[in-house]
């Protein structure tokens, strides 16, 4: 449509367009030049200016130099050169005003390592007692700085300074003395900078040779080289000096070296670097620059103002006024052209219009018709100004009866001078016939008064037919749609609502009058709200059908899930008109859908996440439509969905598991398994695995075989594990026969050798007594010593074989008679039998009997009280009074008999030594070292444990833990 008015616009005002075109692209042509001119002009200049900013720089730079080879002459025409001449020589150059931005002018001295030591003593004889040269340390080669004008300010920090031992500044050094000619140092932080206003810098070398020789090749060139003289710069310094206000409307990054990256910048004239910003300017141009051995990079740019001029301006204003011309031109040419095709409109619309056009006179009588009116009334013109129009066409009503000329409202119009619009009608055709018309008529004024009535009637006979035939349709239409079981609207091209039927106000409550102002977020679910207008604005916007499911708010208040379908309506002319749908209330449906959703992700979930192997076979072709995570990892997550289960497996695999399901499949009769043996397929190779199994047939609605659900749960391992313990079980069984012979038989030499030992040590007792009773008379001191020793080592084996006996006793006693005991009586008979011991030492015993009674063998009870509370007094401290804490208490299931003293102690790392048999940790204090060991295996053999702690110096605390038995249940 836009292309076709488009089209037409040129068509009808081509000449305005032309003219229009002619003159803006001549203007466009004439800018196009002159700015080009203008471009090349200022492009011309700035590279003229990006040059000549570069020739500066080089020009100076050559001009430094020659300074430099100025001052070797004067080591050349002398000897030696003294700090005053140098000085001298330096204030005759005035190079601060003739070179400003030179550093200084310096002399440095190359300095072997044995000629360090004299250099330093010489040059401090000259008045300068601080001076030496750095930085320390041993180099093969050191340079000193020993003259630097102006002497003042920053450089007398460089007074001294070794510049051979910087690398860049070596590397220039090196070049400058084995060429014989300037050498430029690459970018450095020189010497001089104090933290303020610091710049980059660089240096310019020139080499002396000793003798003022000049040497030929580069061997004789290191070996006489005698110093150098140079020249430090500060780059901003130096480069602002150069270009001063001659280059204001230029920007210049100069970078050391070919790279041209931050860290090689050594001056920039604006804070921005042009050469690493998109922010491109018009002009831009890089130069090189080759001084002393050594590259520079230029990197010139035009400013924003650079080359504005009058003729810079000009192309502009040449546009702006080339444009104004044309667009002058354009709207004369389209006036004259509207002027000239109103006329020809007005006659062609008059001519071709639809409705008839009559024009009356004062007097009644027409003046004017159109060529549709004479084929609406039959008349030809001529004819029909024979008499007043009023008599031609509307003198009858249609049953017969004259129409008065005062009553026409169509001839009253122009006496009244008021407009008639929408005027239905019935008019006469000349052949008698009456057809329905609709009216418009408007005085004509000329002079200030009216003159003329100018009137529009329109043919509406058809259209009252085909109103009809709406009305009809409509009715037909109200009455189906209130009988249809679903909600039934028509919306407008705009989405507003025409028509619902009765559902609607049956669901919603809103009346029809209601319902005409509301819209859809009146009736859905404040959530839904947003989603559906989406919908309805995109098919508004396309002008196709949707679907959409939301929850409308029902006449109770409810909300209801409801399913929406909106097809478009046309008109005759393919005009849109809007949409017509439905609304079907699908509640019931939608909760039906959820339960069956959630029944599916249910049963989804337990045969994917279930901690078993879970497939399903499909019968039409064996294939695999479902295999959990457990029956993929188990093939080593080969893909199994989608394929046949002899595809997905091999015959190894699949030898057992291929007979079984296909008579499942065949039989309809479920397979089970019990420790299935299954061999198992990997890269790694192939393993056997036992699962317990069930092939399930699941039967469809016709009673037939759908497809078999395998599931599996794998007991490999519960299989290996009851083989392997059988076979541990087996050898259980052998070691225990051997222990238990074993200990039958240690026990056995325990009880023999304890018994046969007695009465050789009885008799080896009595010749000892019966010798010392012979030879008392006649034995010396010495020889009395002898028999005591001889009858301590016979009592200490009486003892070791006493404690043996013991040992055996206690693993006989193993399942001794339990029997309720208390912990009272049980200490009251051990503190009788050690009453003597506990007065000797004047020990305390301090008791706090919270559980009064255990069940336990008498005789092992009071061992372990008489070994636990004897060694508390045996083993006391010296220094302090025995004091022994005797409590029982209940922990932890265990009934708790804790003994506490403030004796020696025992070192941390020999508690794990404590009841080990025959180990004494103290040997002050006569015993075989076997007590603990026997009141551990007590301990031990009746289900209990014991635990000590110790602090060396400090004291013990042994804790006996029983097992708690009620002790009256044991008496039944």
């Amino acid at each position: 449509m836009k292309a076709a008015k488009l089209v037409l616009f040129v068509k009808d005002y081509f000449i305005a367009i032309f003219s229009f075109l002619l003159i803006f692209l001549l203007t466009l042509f004439i800018y196009s030049e002159t700015k080009r001119k203008a471009e090349e002009r200022s492009e011309k200049l700035f590279s003229l200016r990006a040059d000549q900013a570069t020739q500066a720089i080089e020009k100076r730079m050559h001009d430094h130099i020659q300074v430099l080879i100025g001052a070797k002459a004067l080591f050349v025409a002398s000897d030696t050169v003294e700090r005053k001449a140098w000085r001298k020589y330096y204030e005759t150059l005035n190079l601060e005003n003739n070179y400003p931005g030179i550093q200084g002018l310096g002399y440095s001295r190359y300095i072997k390592p044995d000629e360090l030591a004299a250099h330093e003593r010489k040059i401090r004889d000259e008045g300068f007692p601080d001076y030496k040269v750095y930085p320390e340390g041993e180099r093969p080669v050191y340079t000193s700085i020993i003259y630097l004008e102006p002497f003042s300010n920053r450089n007398l920090r460089a007074f001294g300074f070794d510049m051979f031992s910087e690398p860049t500044r070596q590397s220039a050094m090196r070049i400058a003395r084995d060429t014989k000619q300037p050498a430029m140092s690459g970018k450095v932080r020189l010497v001089q900078e104090n933290g303020e206003d610091e710049q980059p810098g660089f240096l310019i070398y020139l080499p002396v040779y000793k003798n003022n020789v000049d040497p030929e090749s580069i061997q004789e060139r290191q070996k006489l080289i005698r110093g150098f003289v140079y020249s430090p710069f500060r780059a901003k310094d130096l480069l602002s000096s150069i270009l001063e206000k001659e280059y204001q409307f230029i920007d210049l990054e100069l970078y050391d070296g070919t790279n041209l990256d931050k860290n090689s910048l050594l001056y920039s004239s604006d804070t921005t670097l042009y050469y690493h910003t998109a922010n491109e300017r018009r002009f831009s141009k890089l130069n090189t620059l080759s001084i002393g051995n050594n590259t520079w990079r230029v990197f010139v740019t035009a400013k924003p103002d650079f080359g504005k001029s009058s003729d810079t301006e000009l192309p502009k204003f040449i546009l702006l006024g080339g444009g104004i011309i044309s667009l002058l031109m354009f709207f004369i040419i389209w006036s004259l052209s509207n002027t000239r095709r109103s006329n020809q409109l007005k006659q062609t619309i008059t001519d071709n219009a639809t409705a008839a056009l009559f024009i009356m006179d004062a007097r009644g009588y027409c003046t004017f018709m159109n060529p549709a009116a004479e084929e609406m009334t039959g008349y030809t013109f001529e004819e029909i100004t024979k008499k007043p129009l009023h008599d031609m066409i509307h003198h009858h009503h249609p049953d017969g009866t004259p129409y008065p000329l005062d009553e026409c409202p169509i001839d009253r119009a122009l006496p009244t001078n008021n407009e008639m619009r929408a005027h239905e009608d019935v008019f006469i055709r000349k052949d008698g016939t009456f057809f329905n018309v609709t009216c418009a008529a408007r005085p004509i004024i000329e002079n200030g008064s009216p003159a003329y009535t100018i009137v529009e009637v329109r043919d509406i006979t058809e259209e009252k037919r085909a109103q009809q035939a709406i009305l009809e349709s409509e009715a037909r239409f109200r009455t189906m749609a209130d009988s249809a079981p679903v909600i039934i609207k028509v919306r407008d091209a705009e989405g507003k609502f025409l028509y619902v039927n009765k559902q609607w106000m049956d669901f919603t409550g809103y009346s029809f009058r209601e319902t005409m102002d509301l819209t859809w977020r009146d009736v859905a679910h404040p959530g839904d709200a947003e989603r559906i207008s989406h919908v309805f604005e995109k098919g508004l916007k396309t002008r196709t059908s949707f679907r959409v499911e939301f929850r409308m708010r029902r006449n109770d208040g409810a909300y209801r899930w409801v399913v929406l379908t909106d097809m478009p309506r046309f008109g005759s002319n393919n005009e849109f008109l809007g949409f017509i749908g439905s609304v079907i209330d699908i509640t019931e449906m939608k909760e039906a859908e959820r339960k069956v959703k959630q029944n599916a992700e249910l049963l989804q979930k337990l045969f994917l996440e279930a901690p078993a192997v879970v497939g399903l076979v499909r019968a039409l072709d064996f294939q695999y439509v479902l295999a959990n995570s457990q029956y993929r990892r188990l093939y080593g997550n080969r893909p199994l969905v989608g394929k046949t289960i002899y595809d997905a497996h091999t015959n190894l695999e699949g030898e057992g598991f291929f007979s079984r399901i296909e008579e499942v499949f065949k039989t309809g009769q479920p397979f089970i398994g019990k420790e299935v043996q299954t061999i198992i397929e990997e890269s790694k190779g192939k393993f056997k695995a036992y699962f317990n199994m069930v092939y399930q047939p699941l039967i469809d609605s016709d009673n037939k075989i759908e497809a078999v659900l395998v599931f599996a749960v794998e007991v490999t391992e519960l299989v290996k594990a009851r083989q392997a313990l059988l076979l541990t079980n087996d050898e259980l069984s052998d070691k225990n026969k051997e222990l238990q012979r074993i200990n039958n038989d240690l026990d056995n030499f325990v009880y023999t050798a304890s018994h046969d030992l007695k009465s050789p040590i009885a008799n080896m007792e009595g010749l000892a007594a019966l010798l010392r009773e012979e030879l008392q008379e006649r034995l010396q001191e010495s020889d009395l010593q002898i028999l005591d020793m001889v009858q301590g080592s016979i009592n200490k084996l009486k003892g070791t074989i006493a404690d043996l006996a013991e040992i055996t006793k206690v693993q006989k006693e193993l399942h001794s008679t339990l029997e309720p005991l208390s912990f009272d009586a049980a200490l009251e008979d051990v503190t009788s039998d050690i009453e003597g011991l506990i007065k000797a030492s004047d020990a305390v015993i301090i008791t706090d009997i919270q559980v009064k009674d255990v069940l336990y063998a008498r005789k092992n009870l009071r061992s372990i009280i008489y070994n636990l509370v004897s060694n508390a007094i045996k083993y006391k401290s010296p220094d302090r009074r025995p004091s022994i804490k005797i409590s029982t208490y209940t922990e932890g299931g265990f009934v708790v008999l804790e003994v506490q003293d403030n004796g020696l102690g025992i070192k941390k790392e020999q508690q794990h030594k404590l009841f080990t048999m025959f180990k004494r940790l103290h040997s002050h204090v006569e015993g075989t070292g076997i007590g603990l060991y026997i009141v551990k295996r007590i301990i031990e053999n009746n289900g209990g444990r014991i635990e000590v702690e110790s602090d060396l110096g400090k004291g013990t605390t042994f804790k006996v833990y029983f097992k708690q038995e009620p002790v009256t249940a044991a008496l039944h």
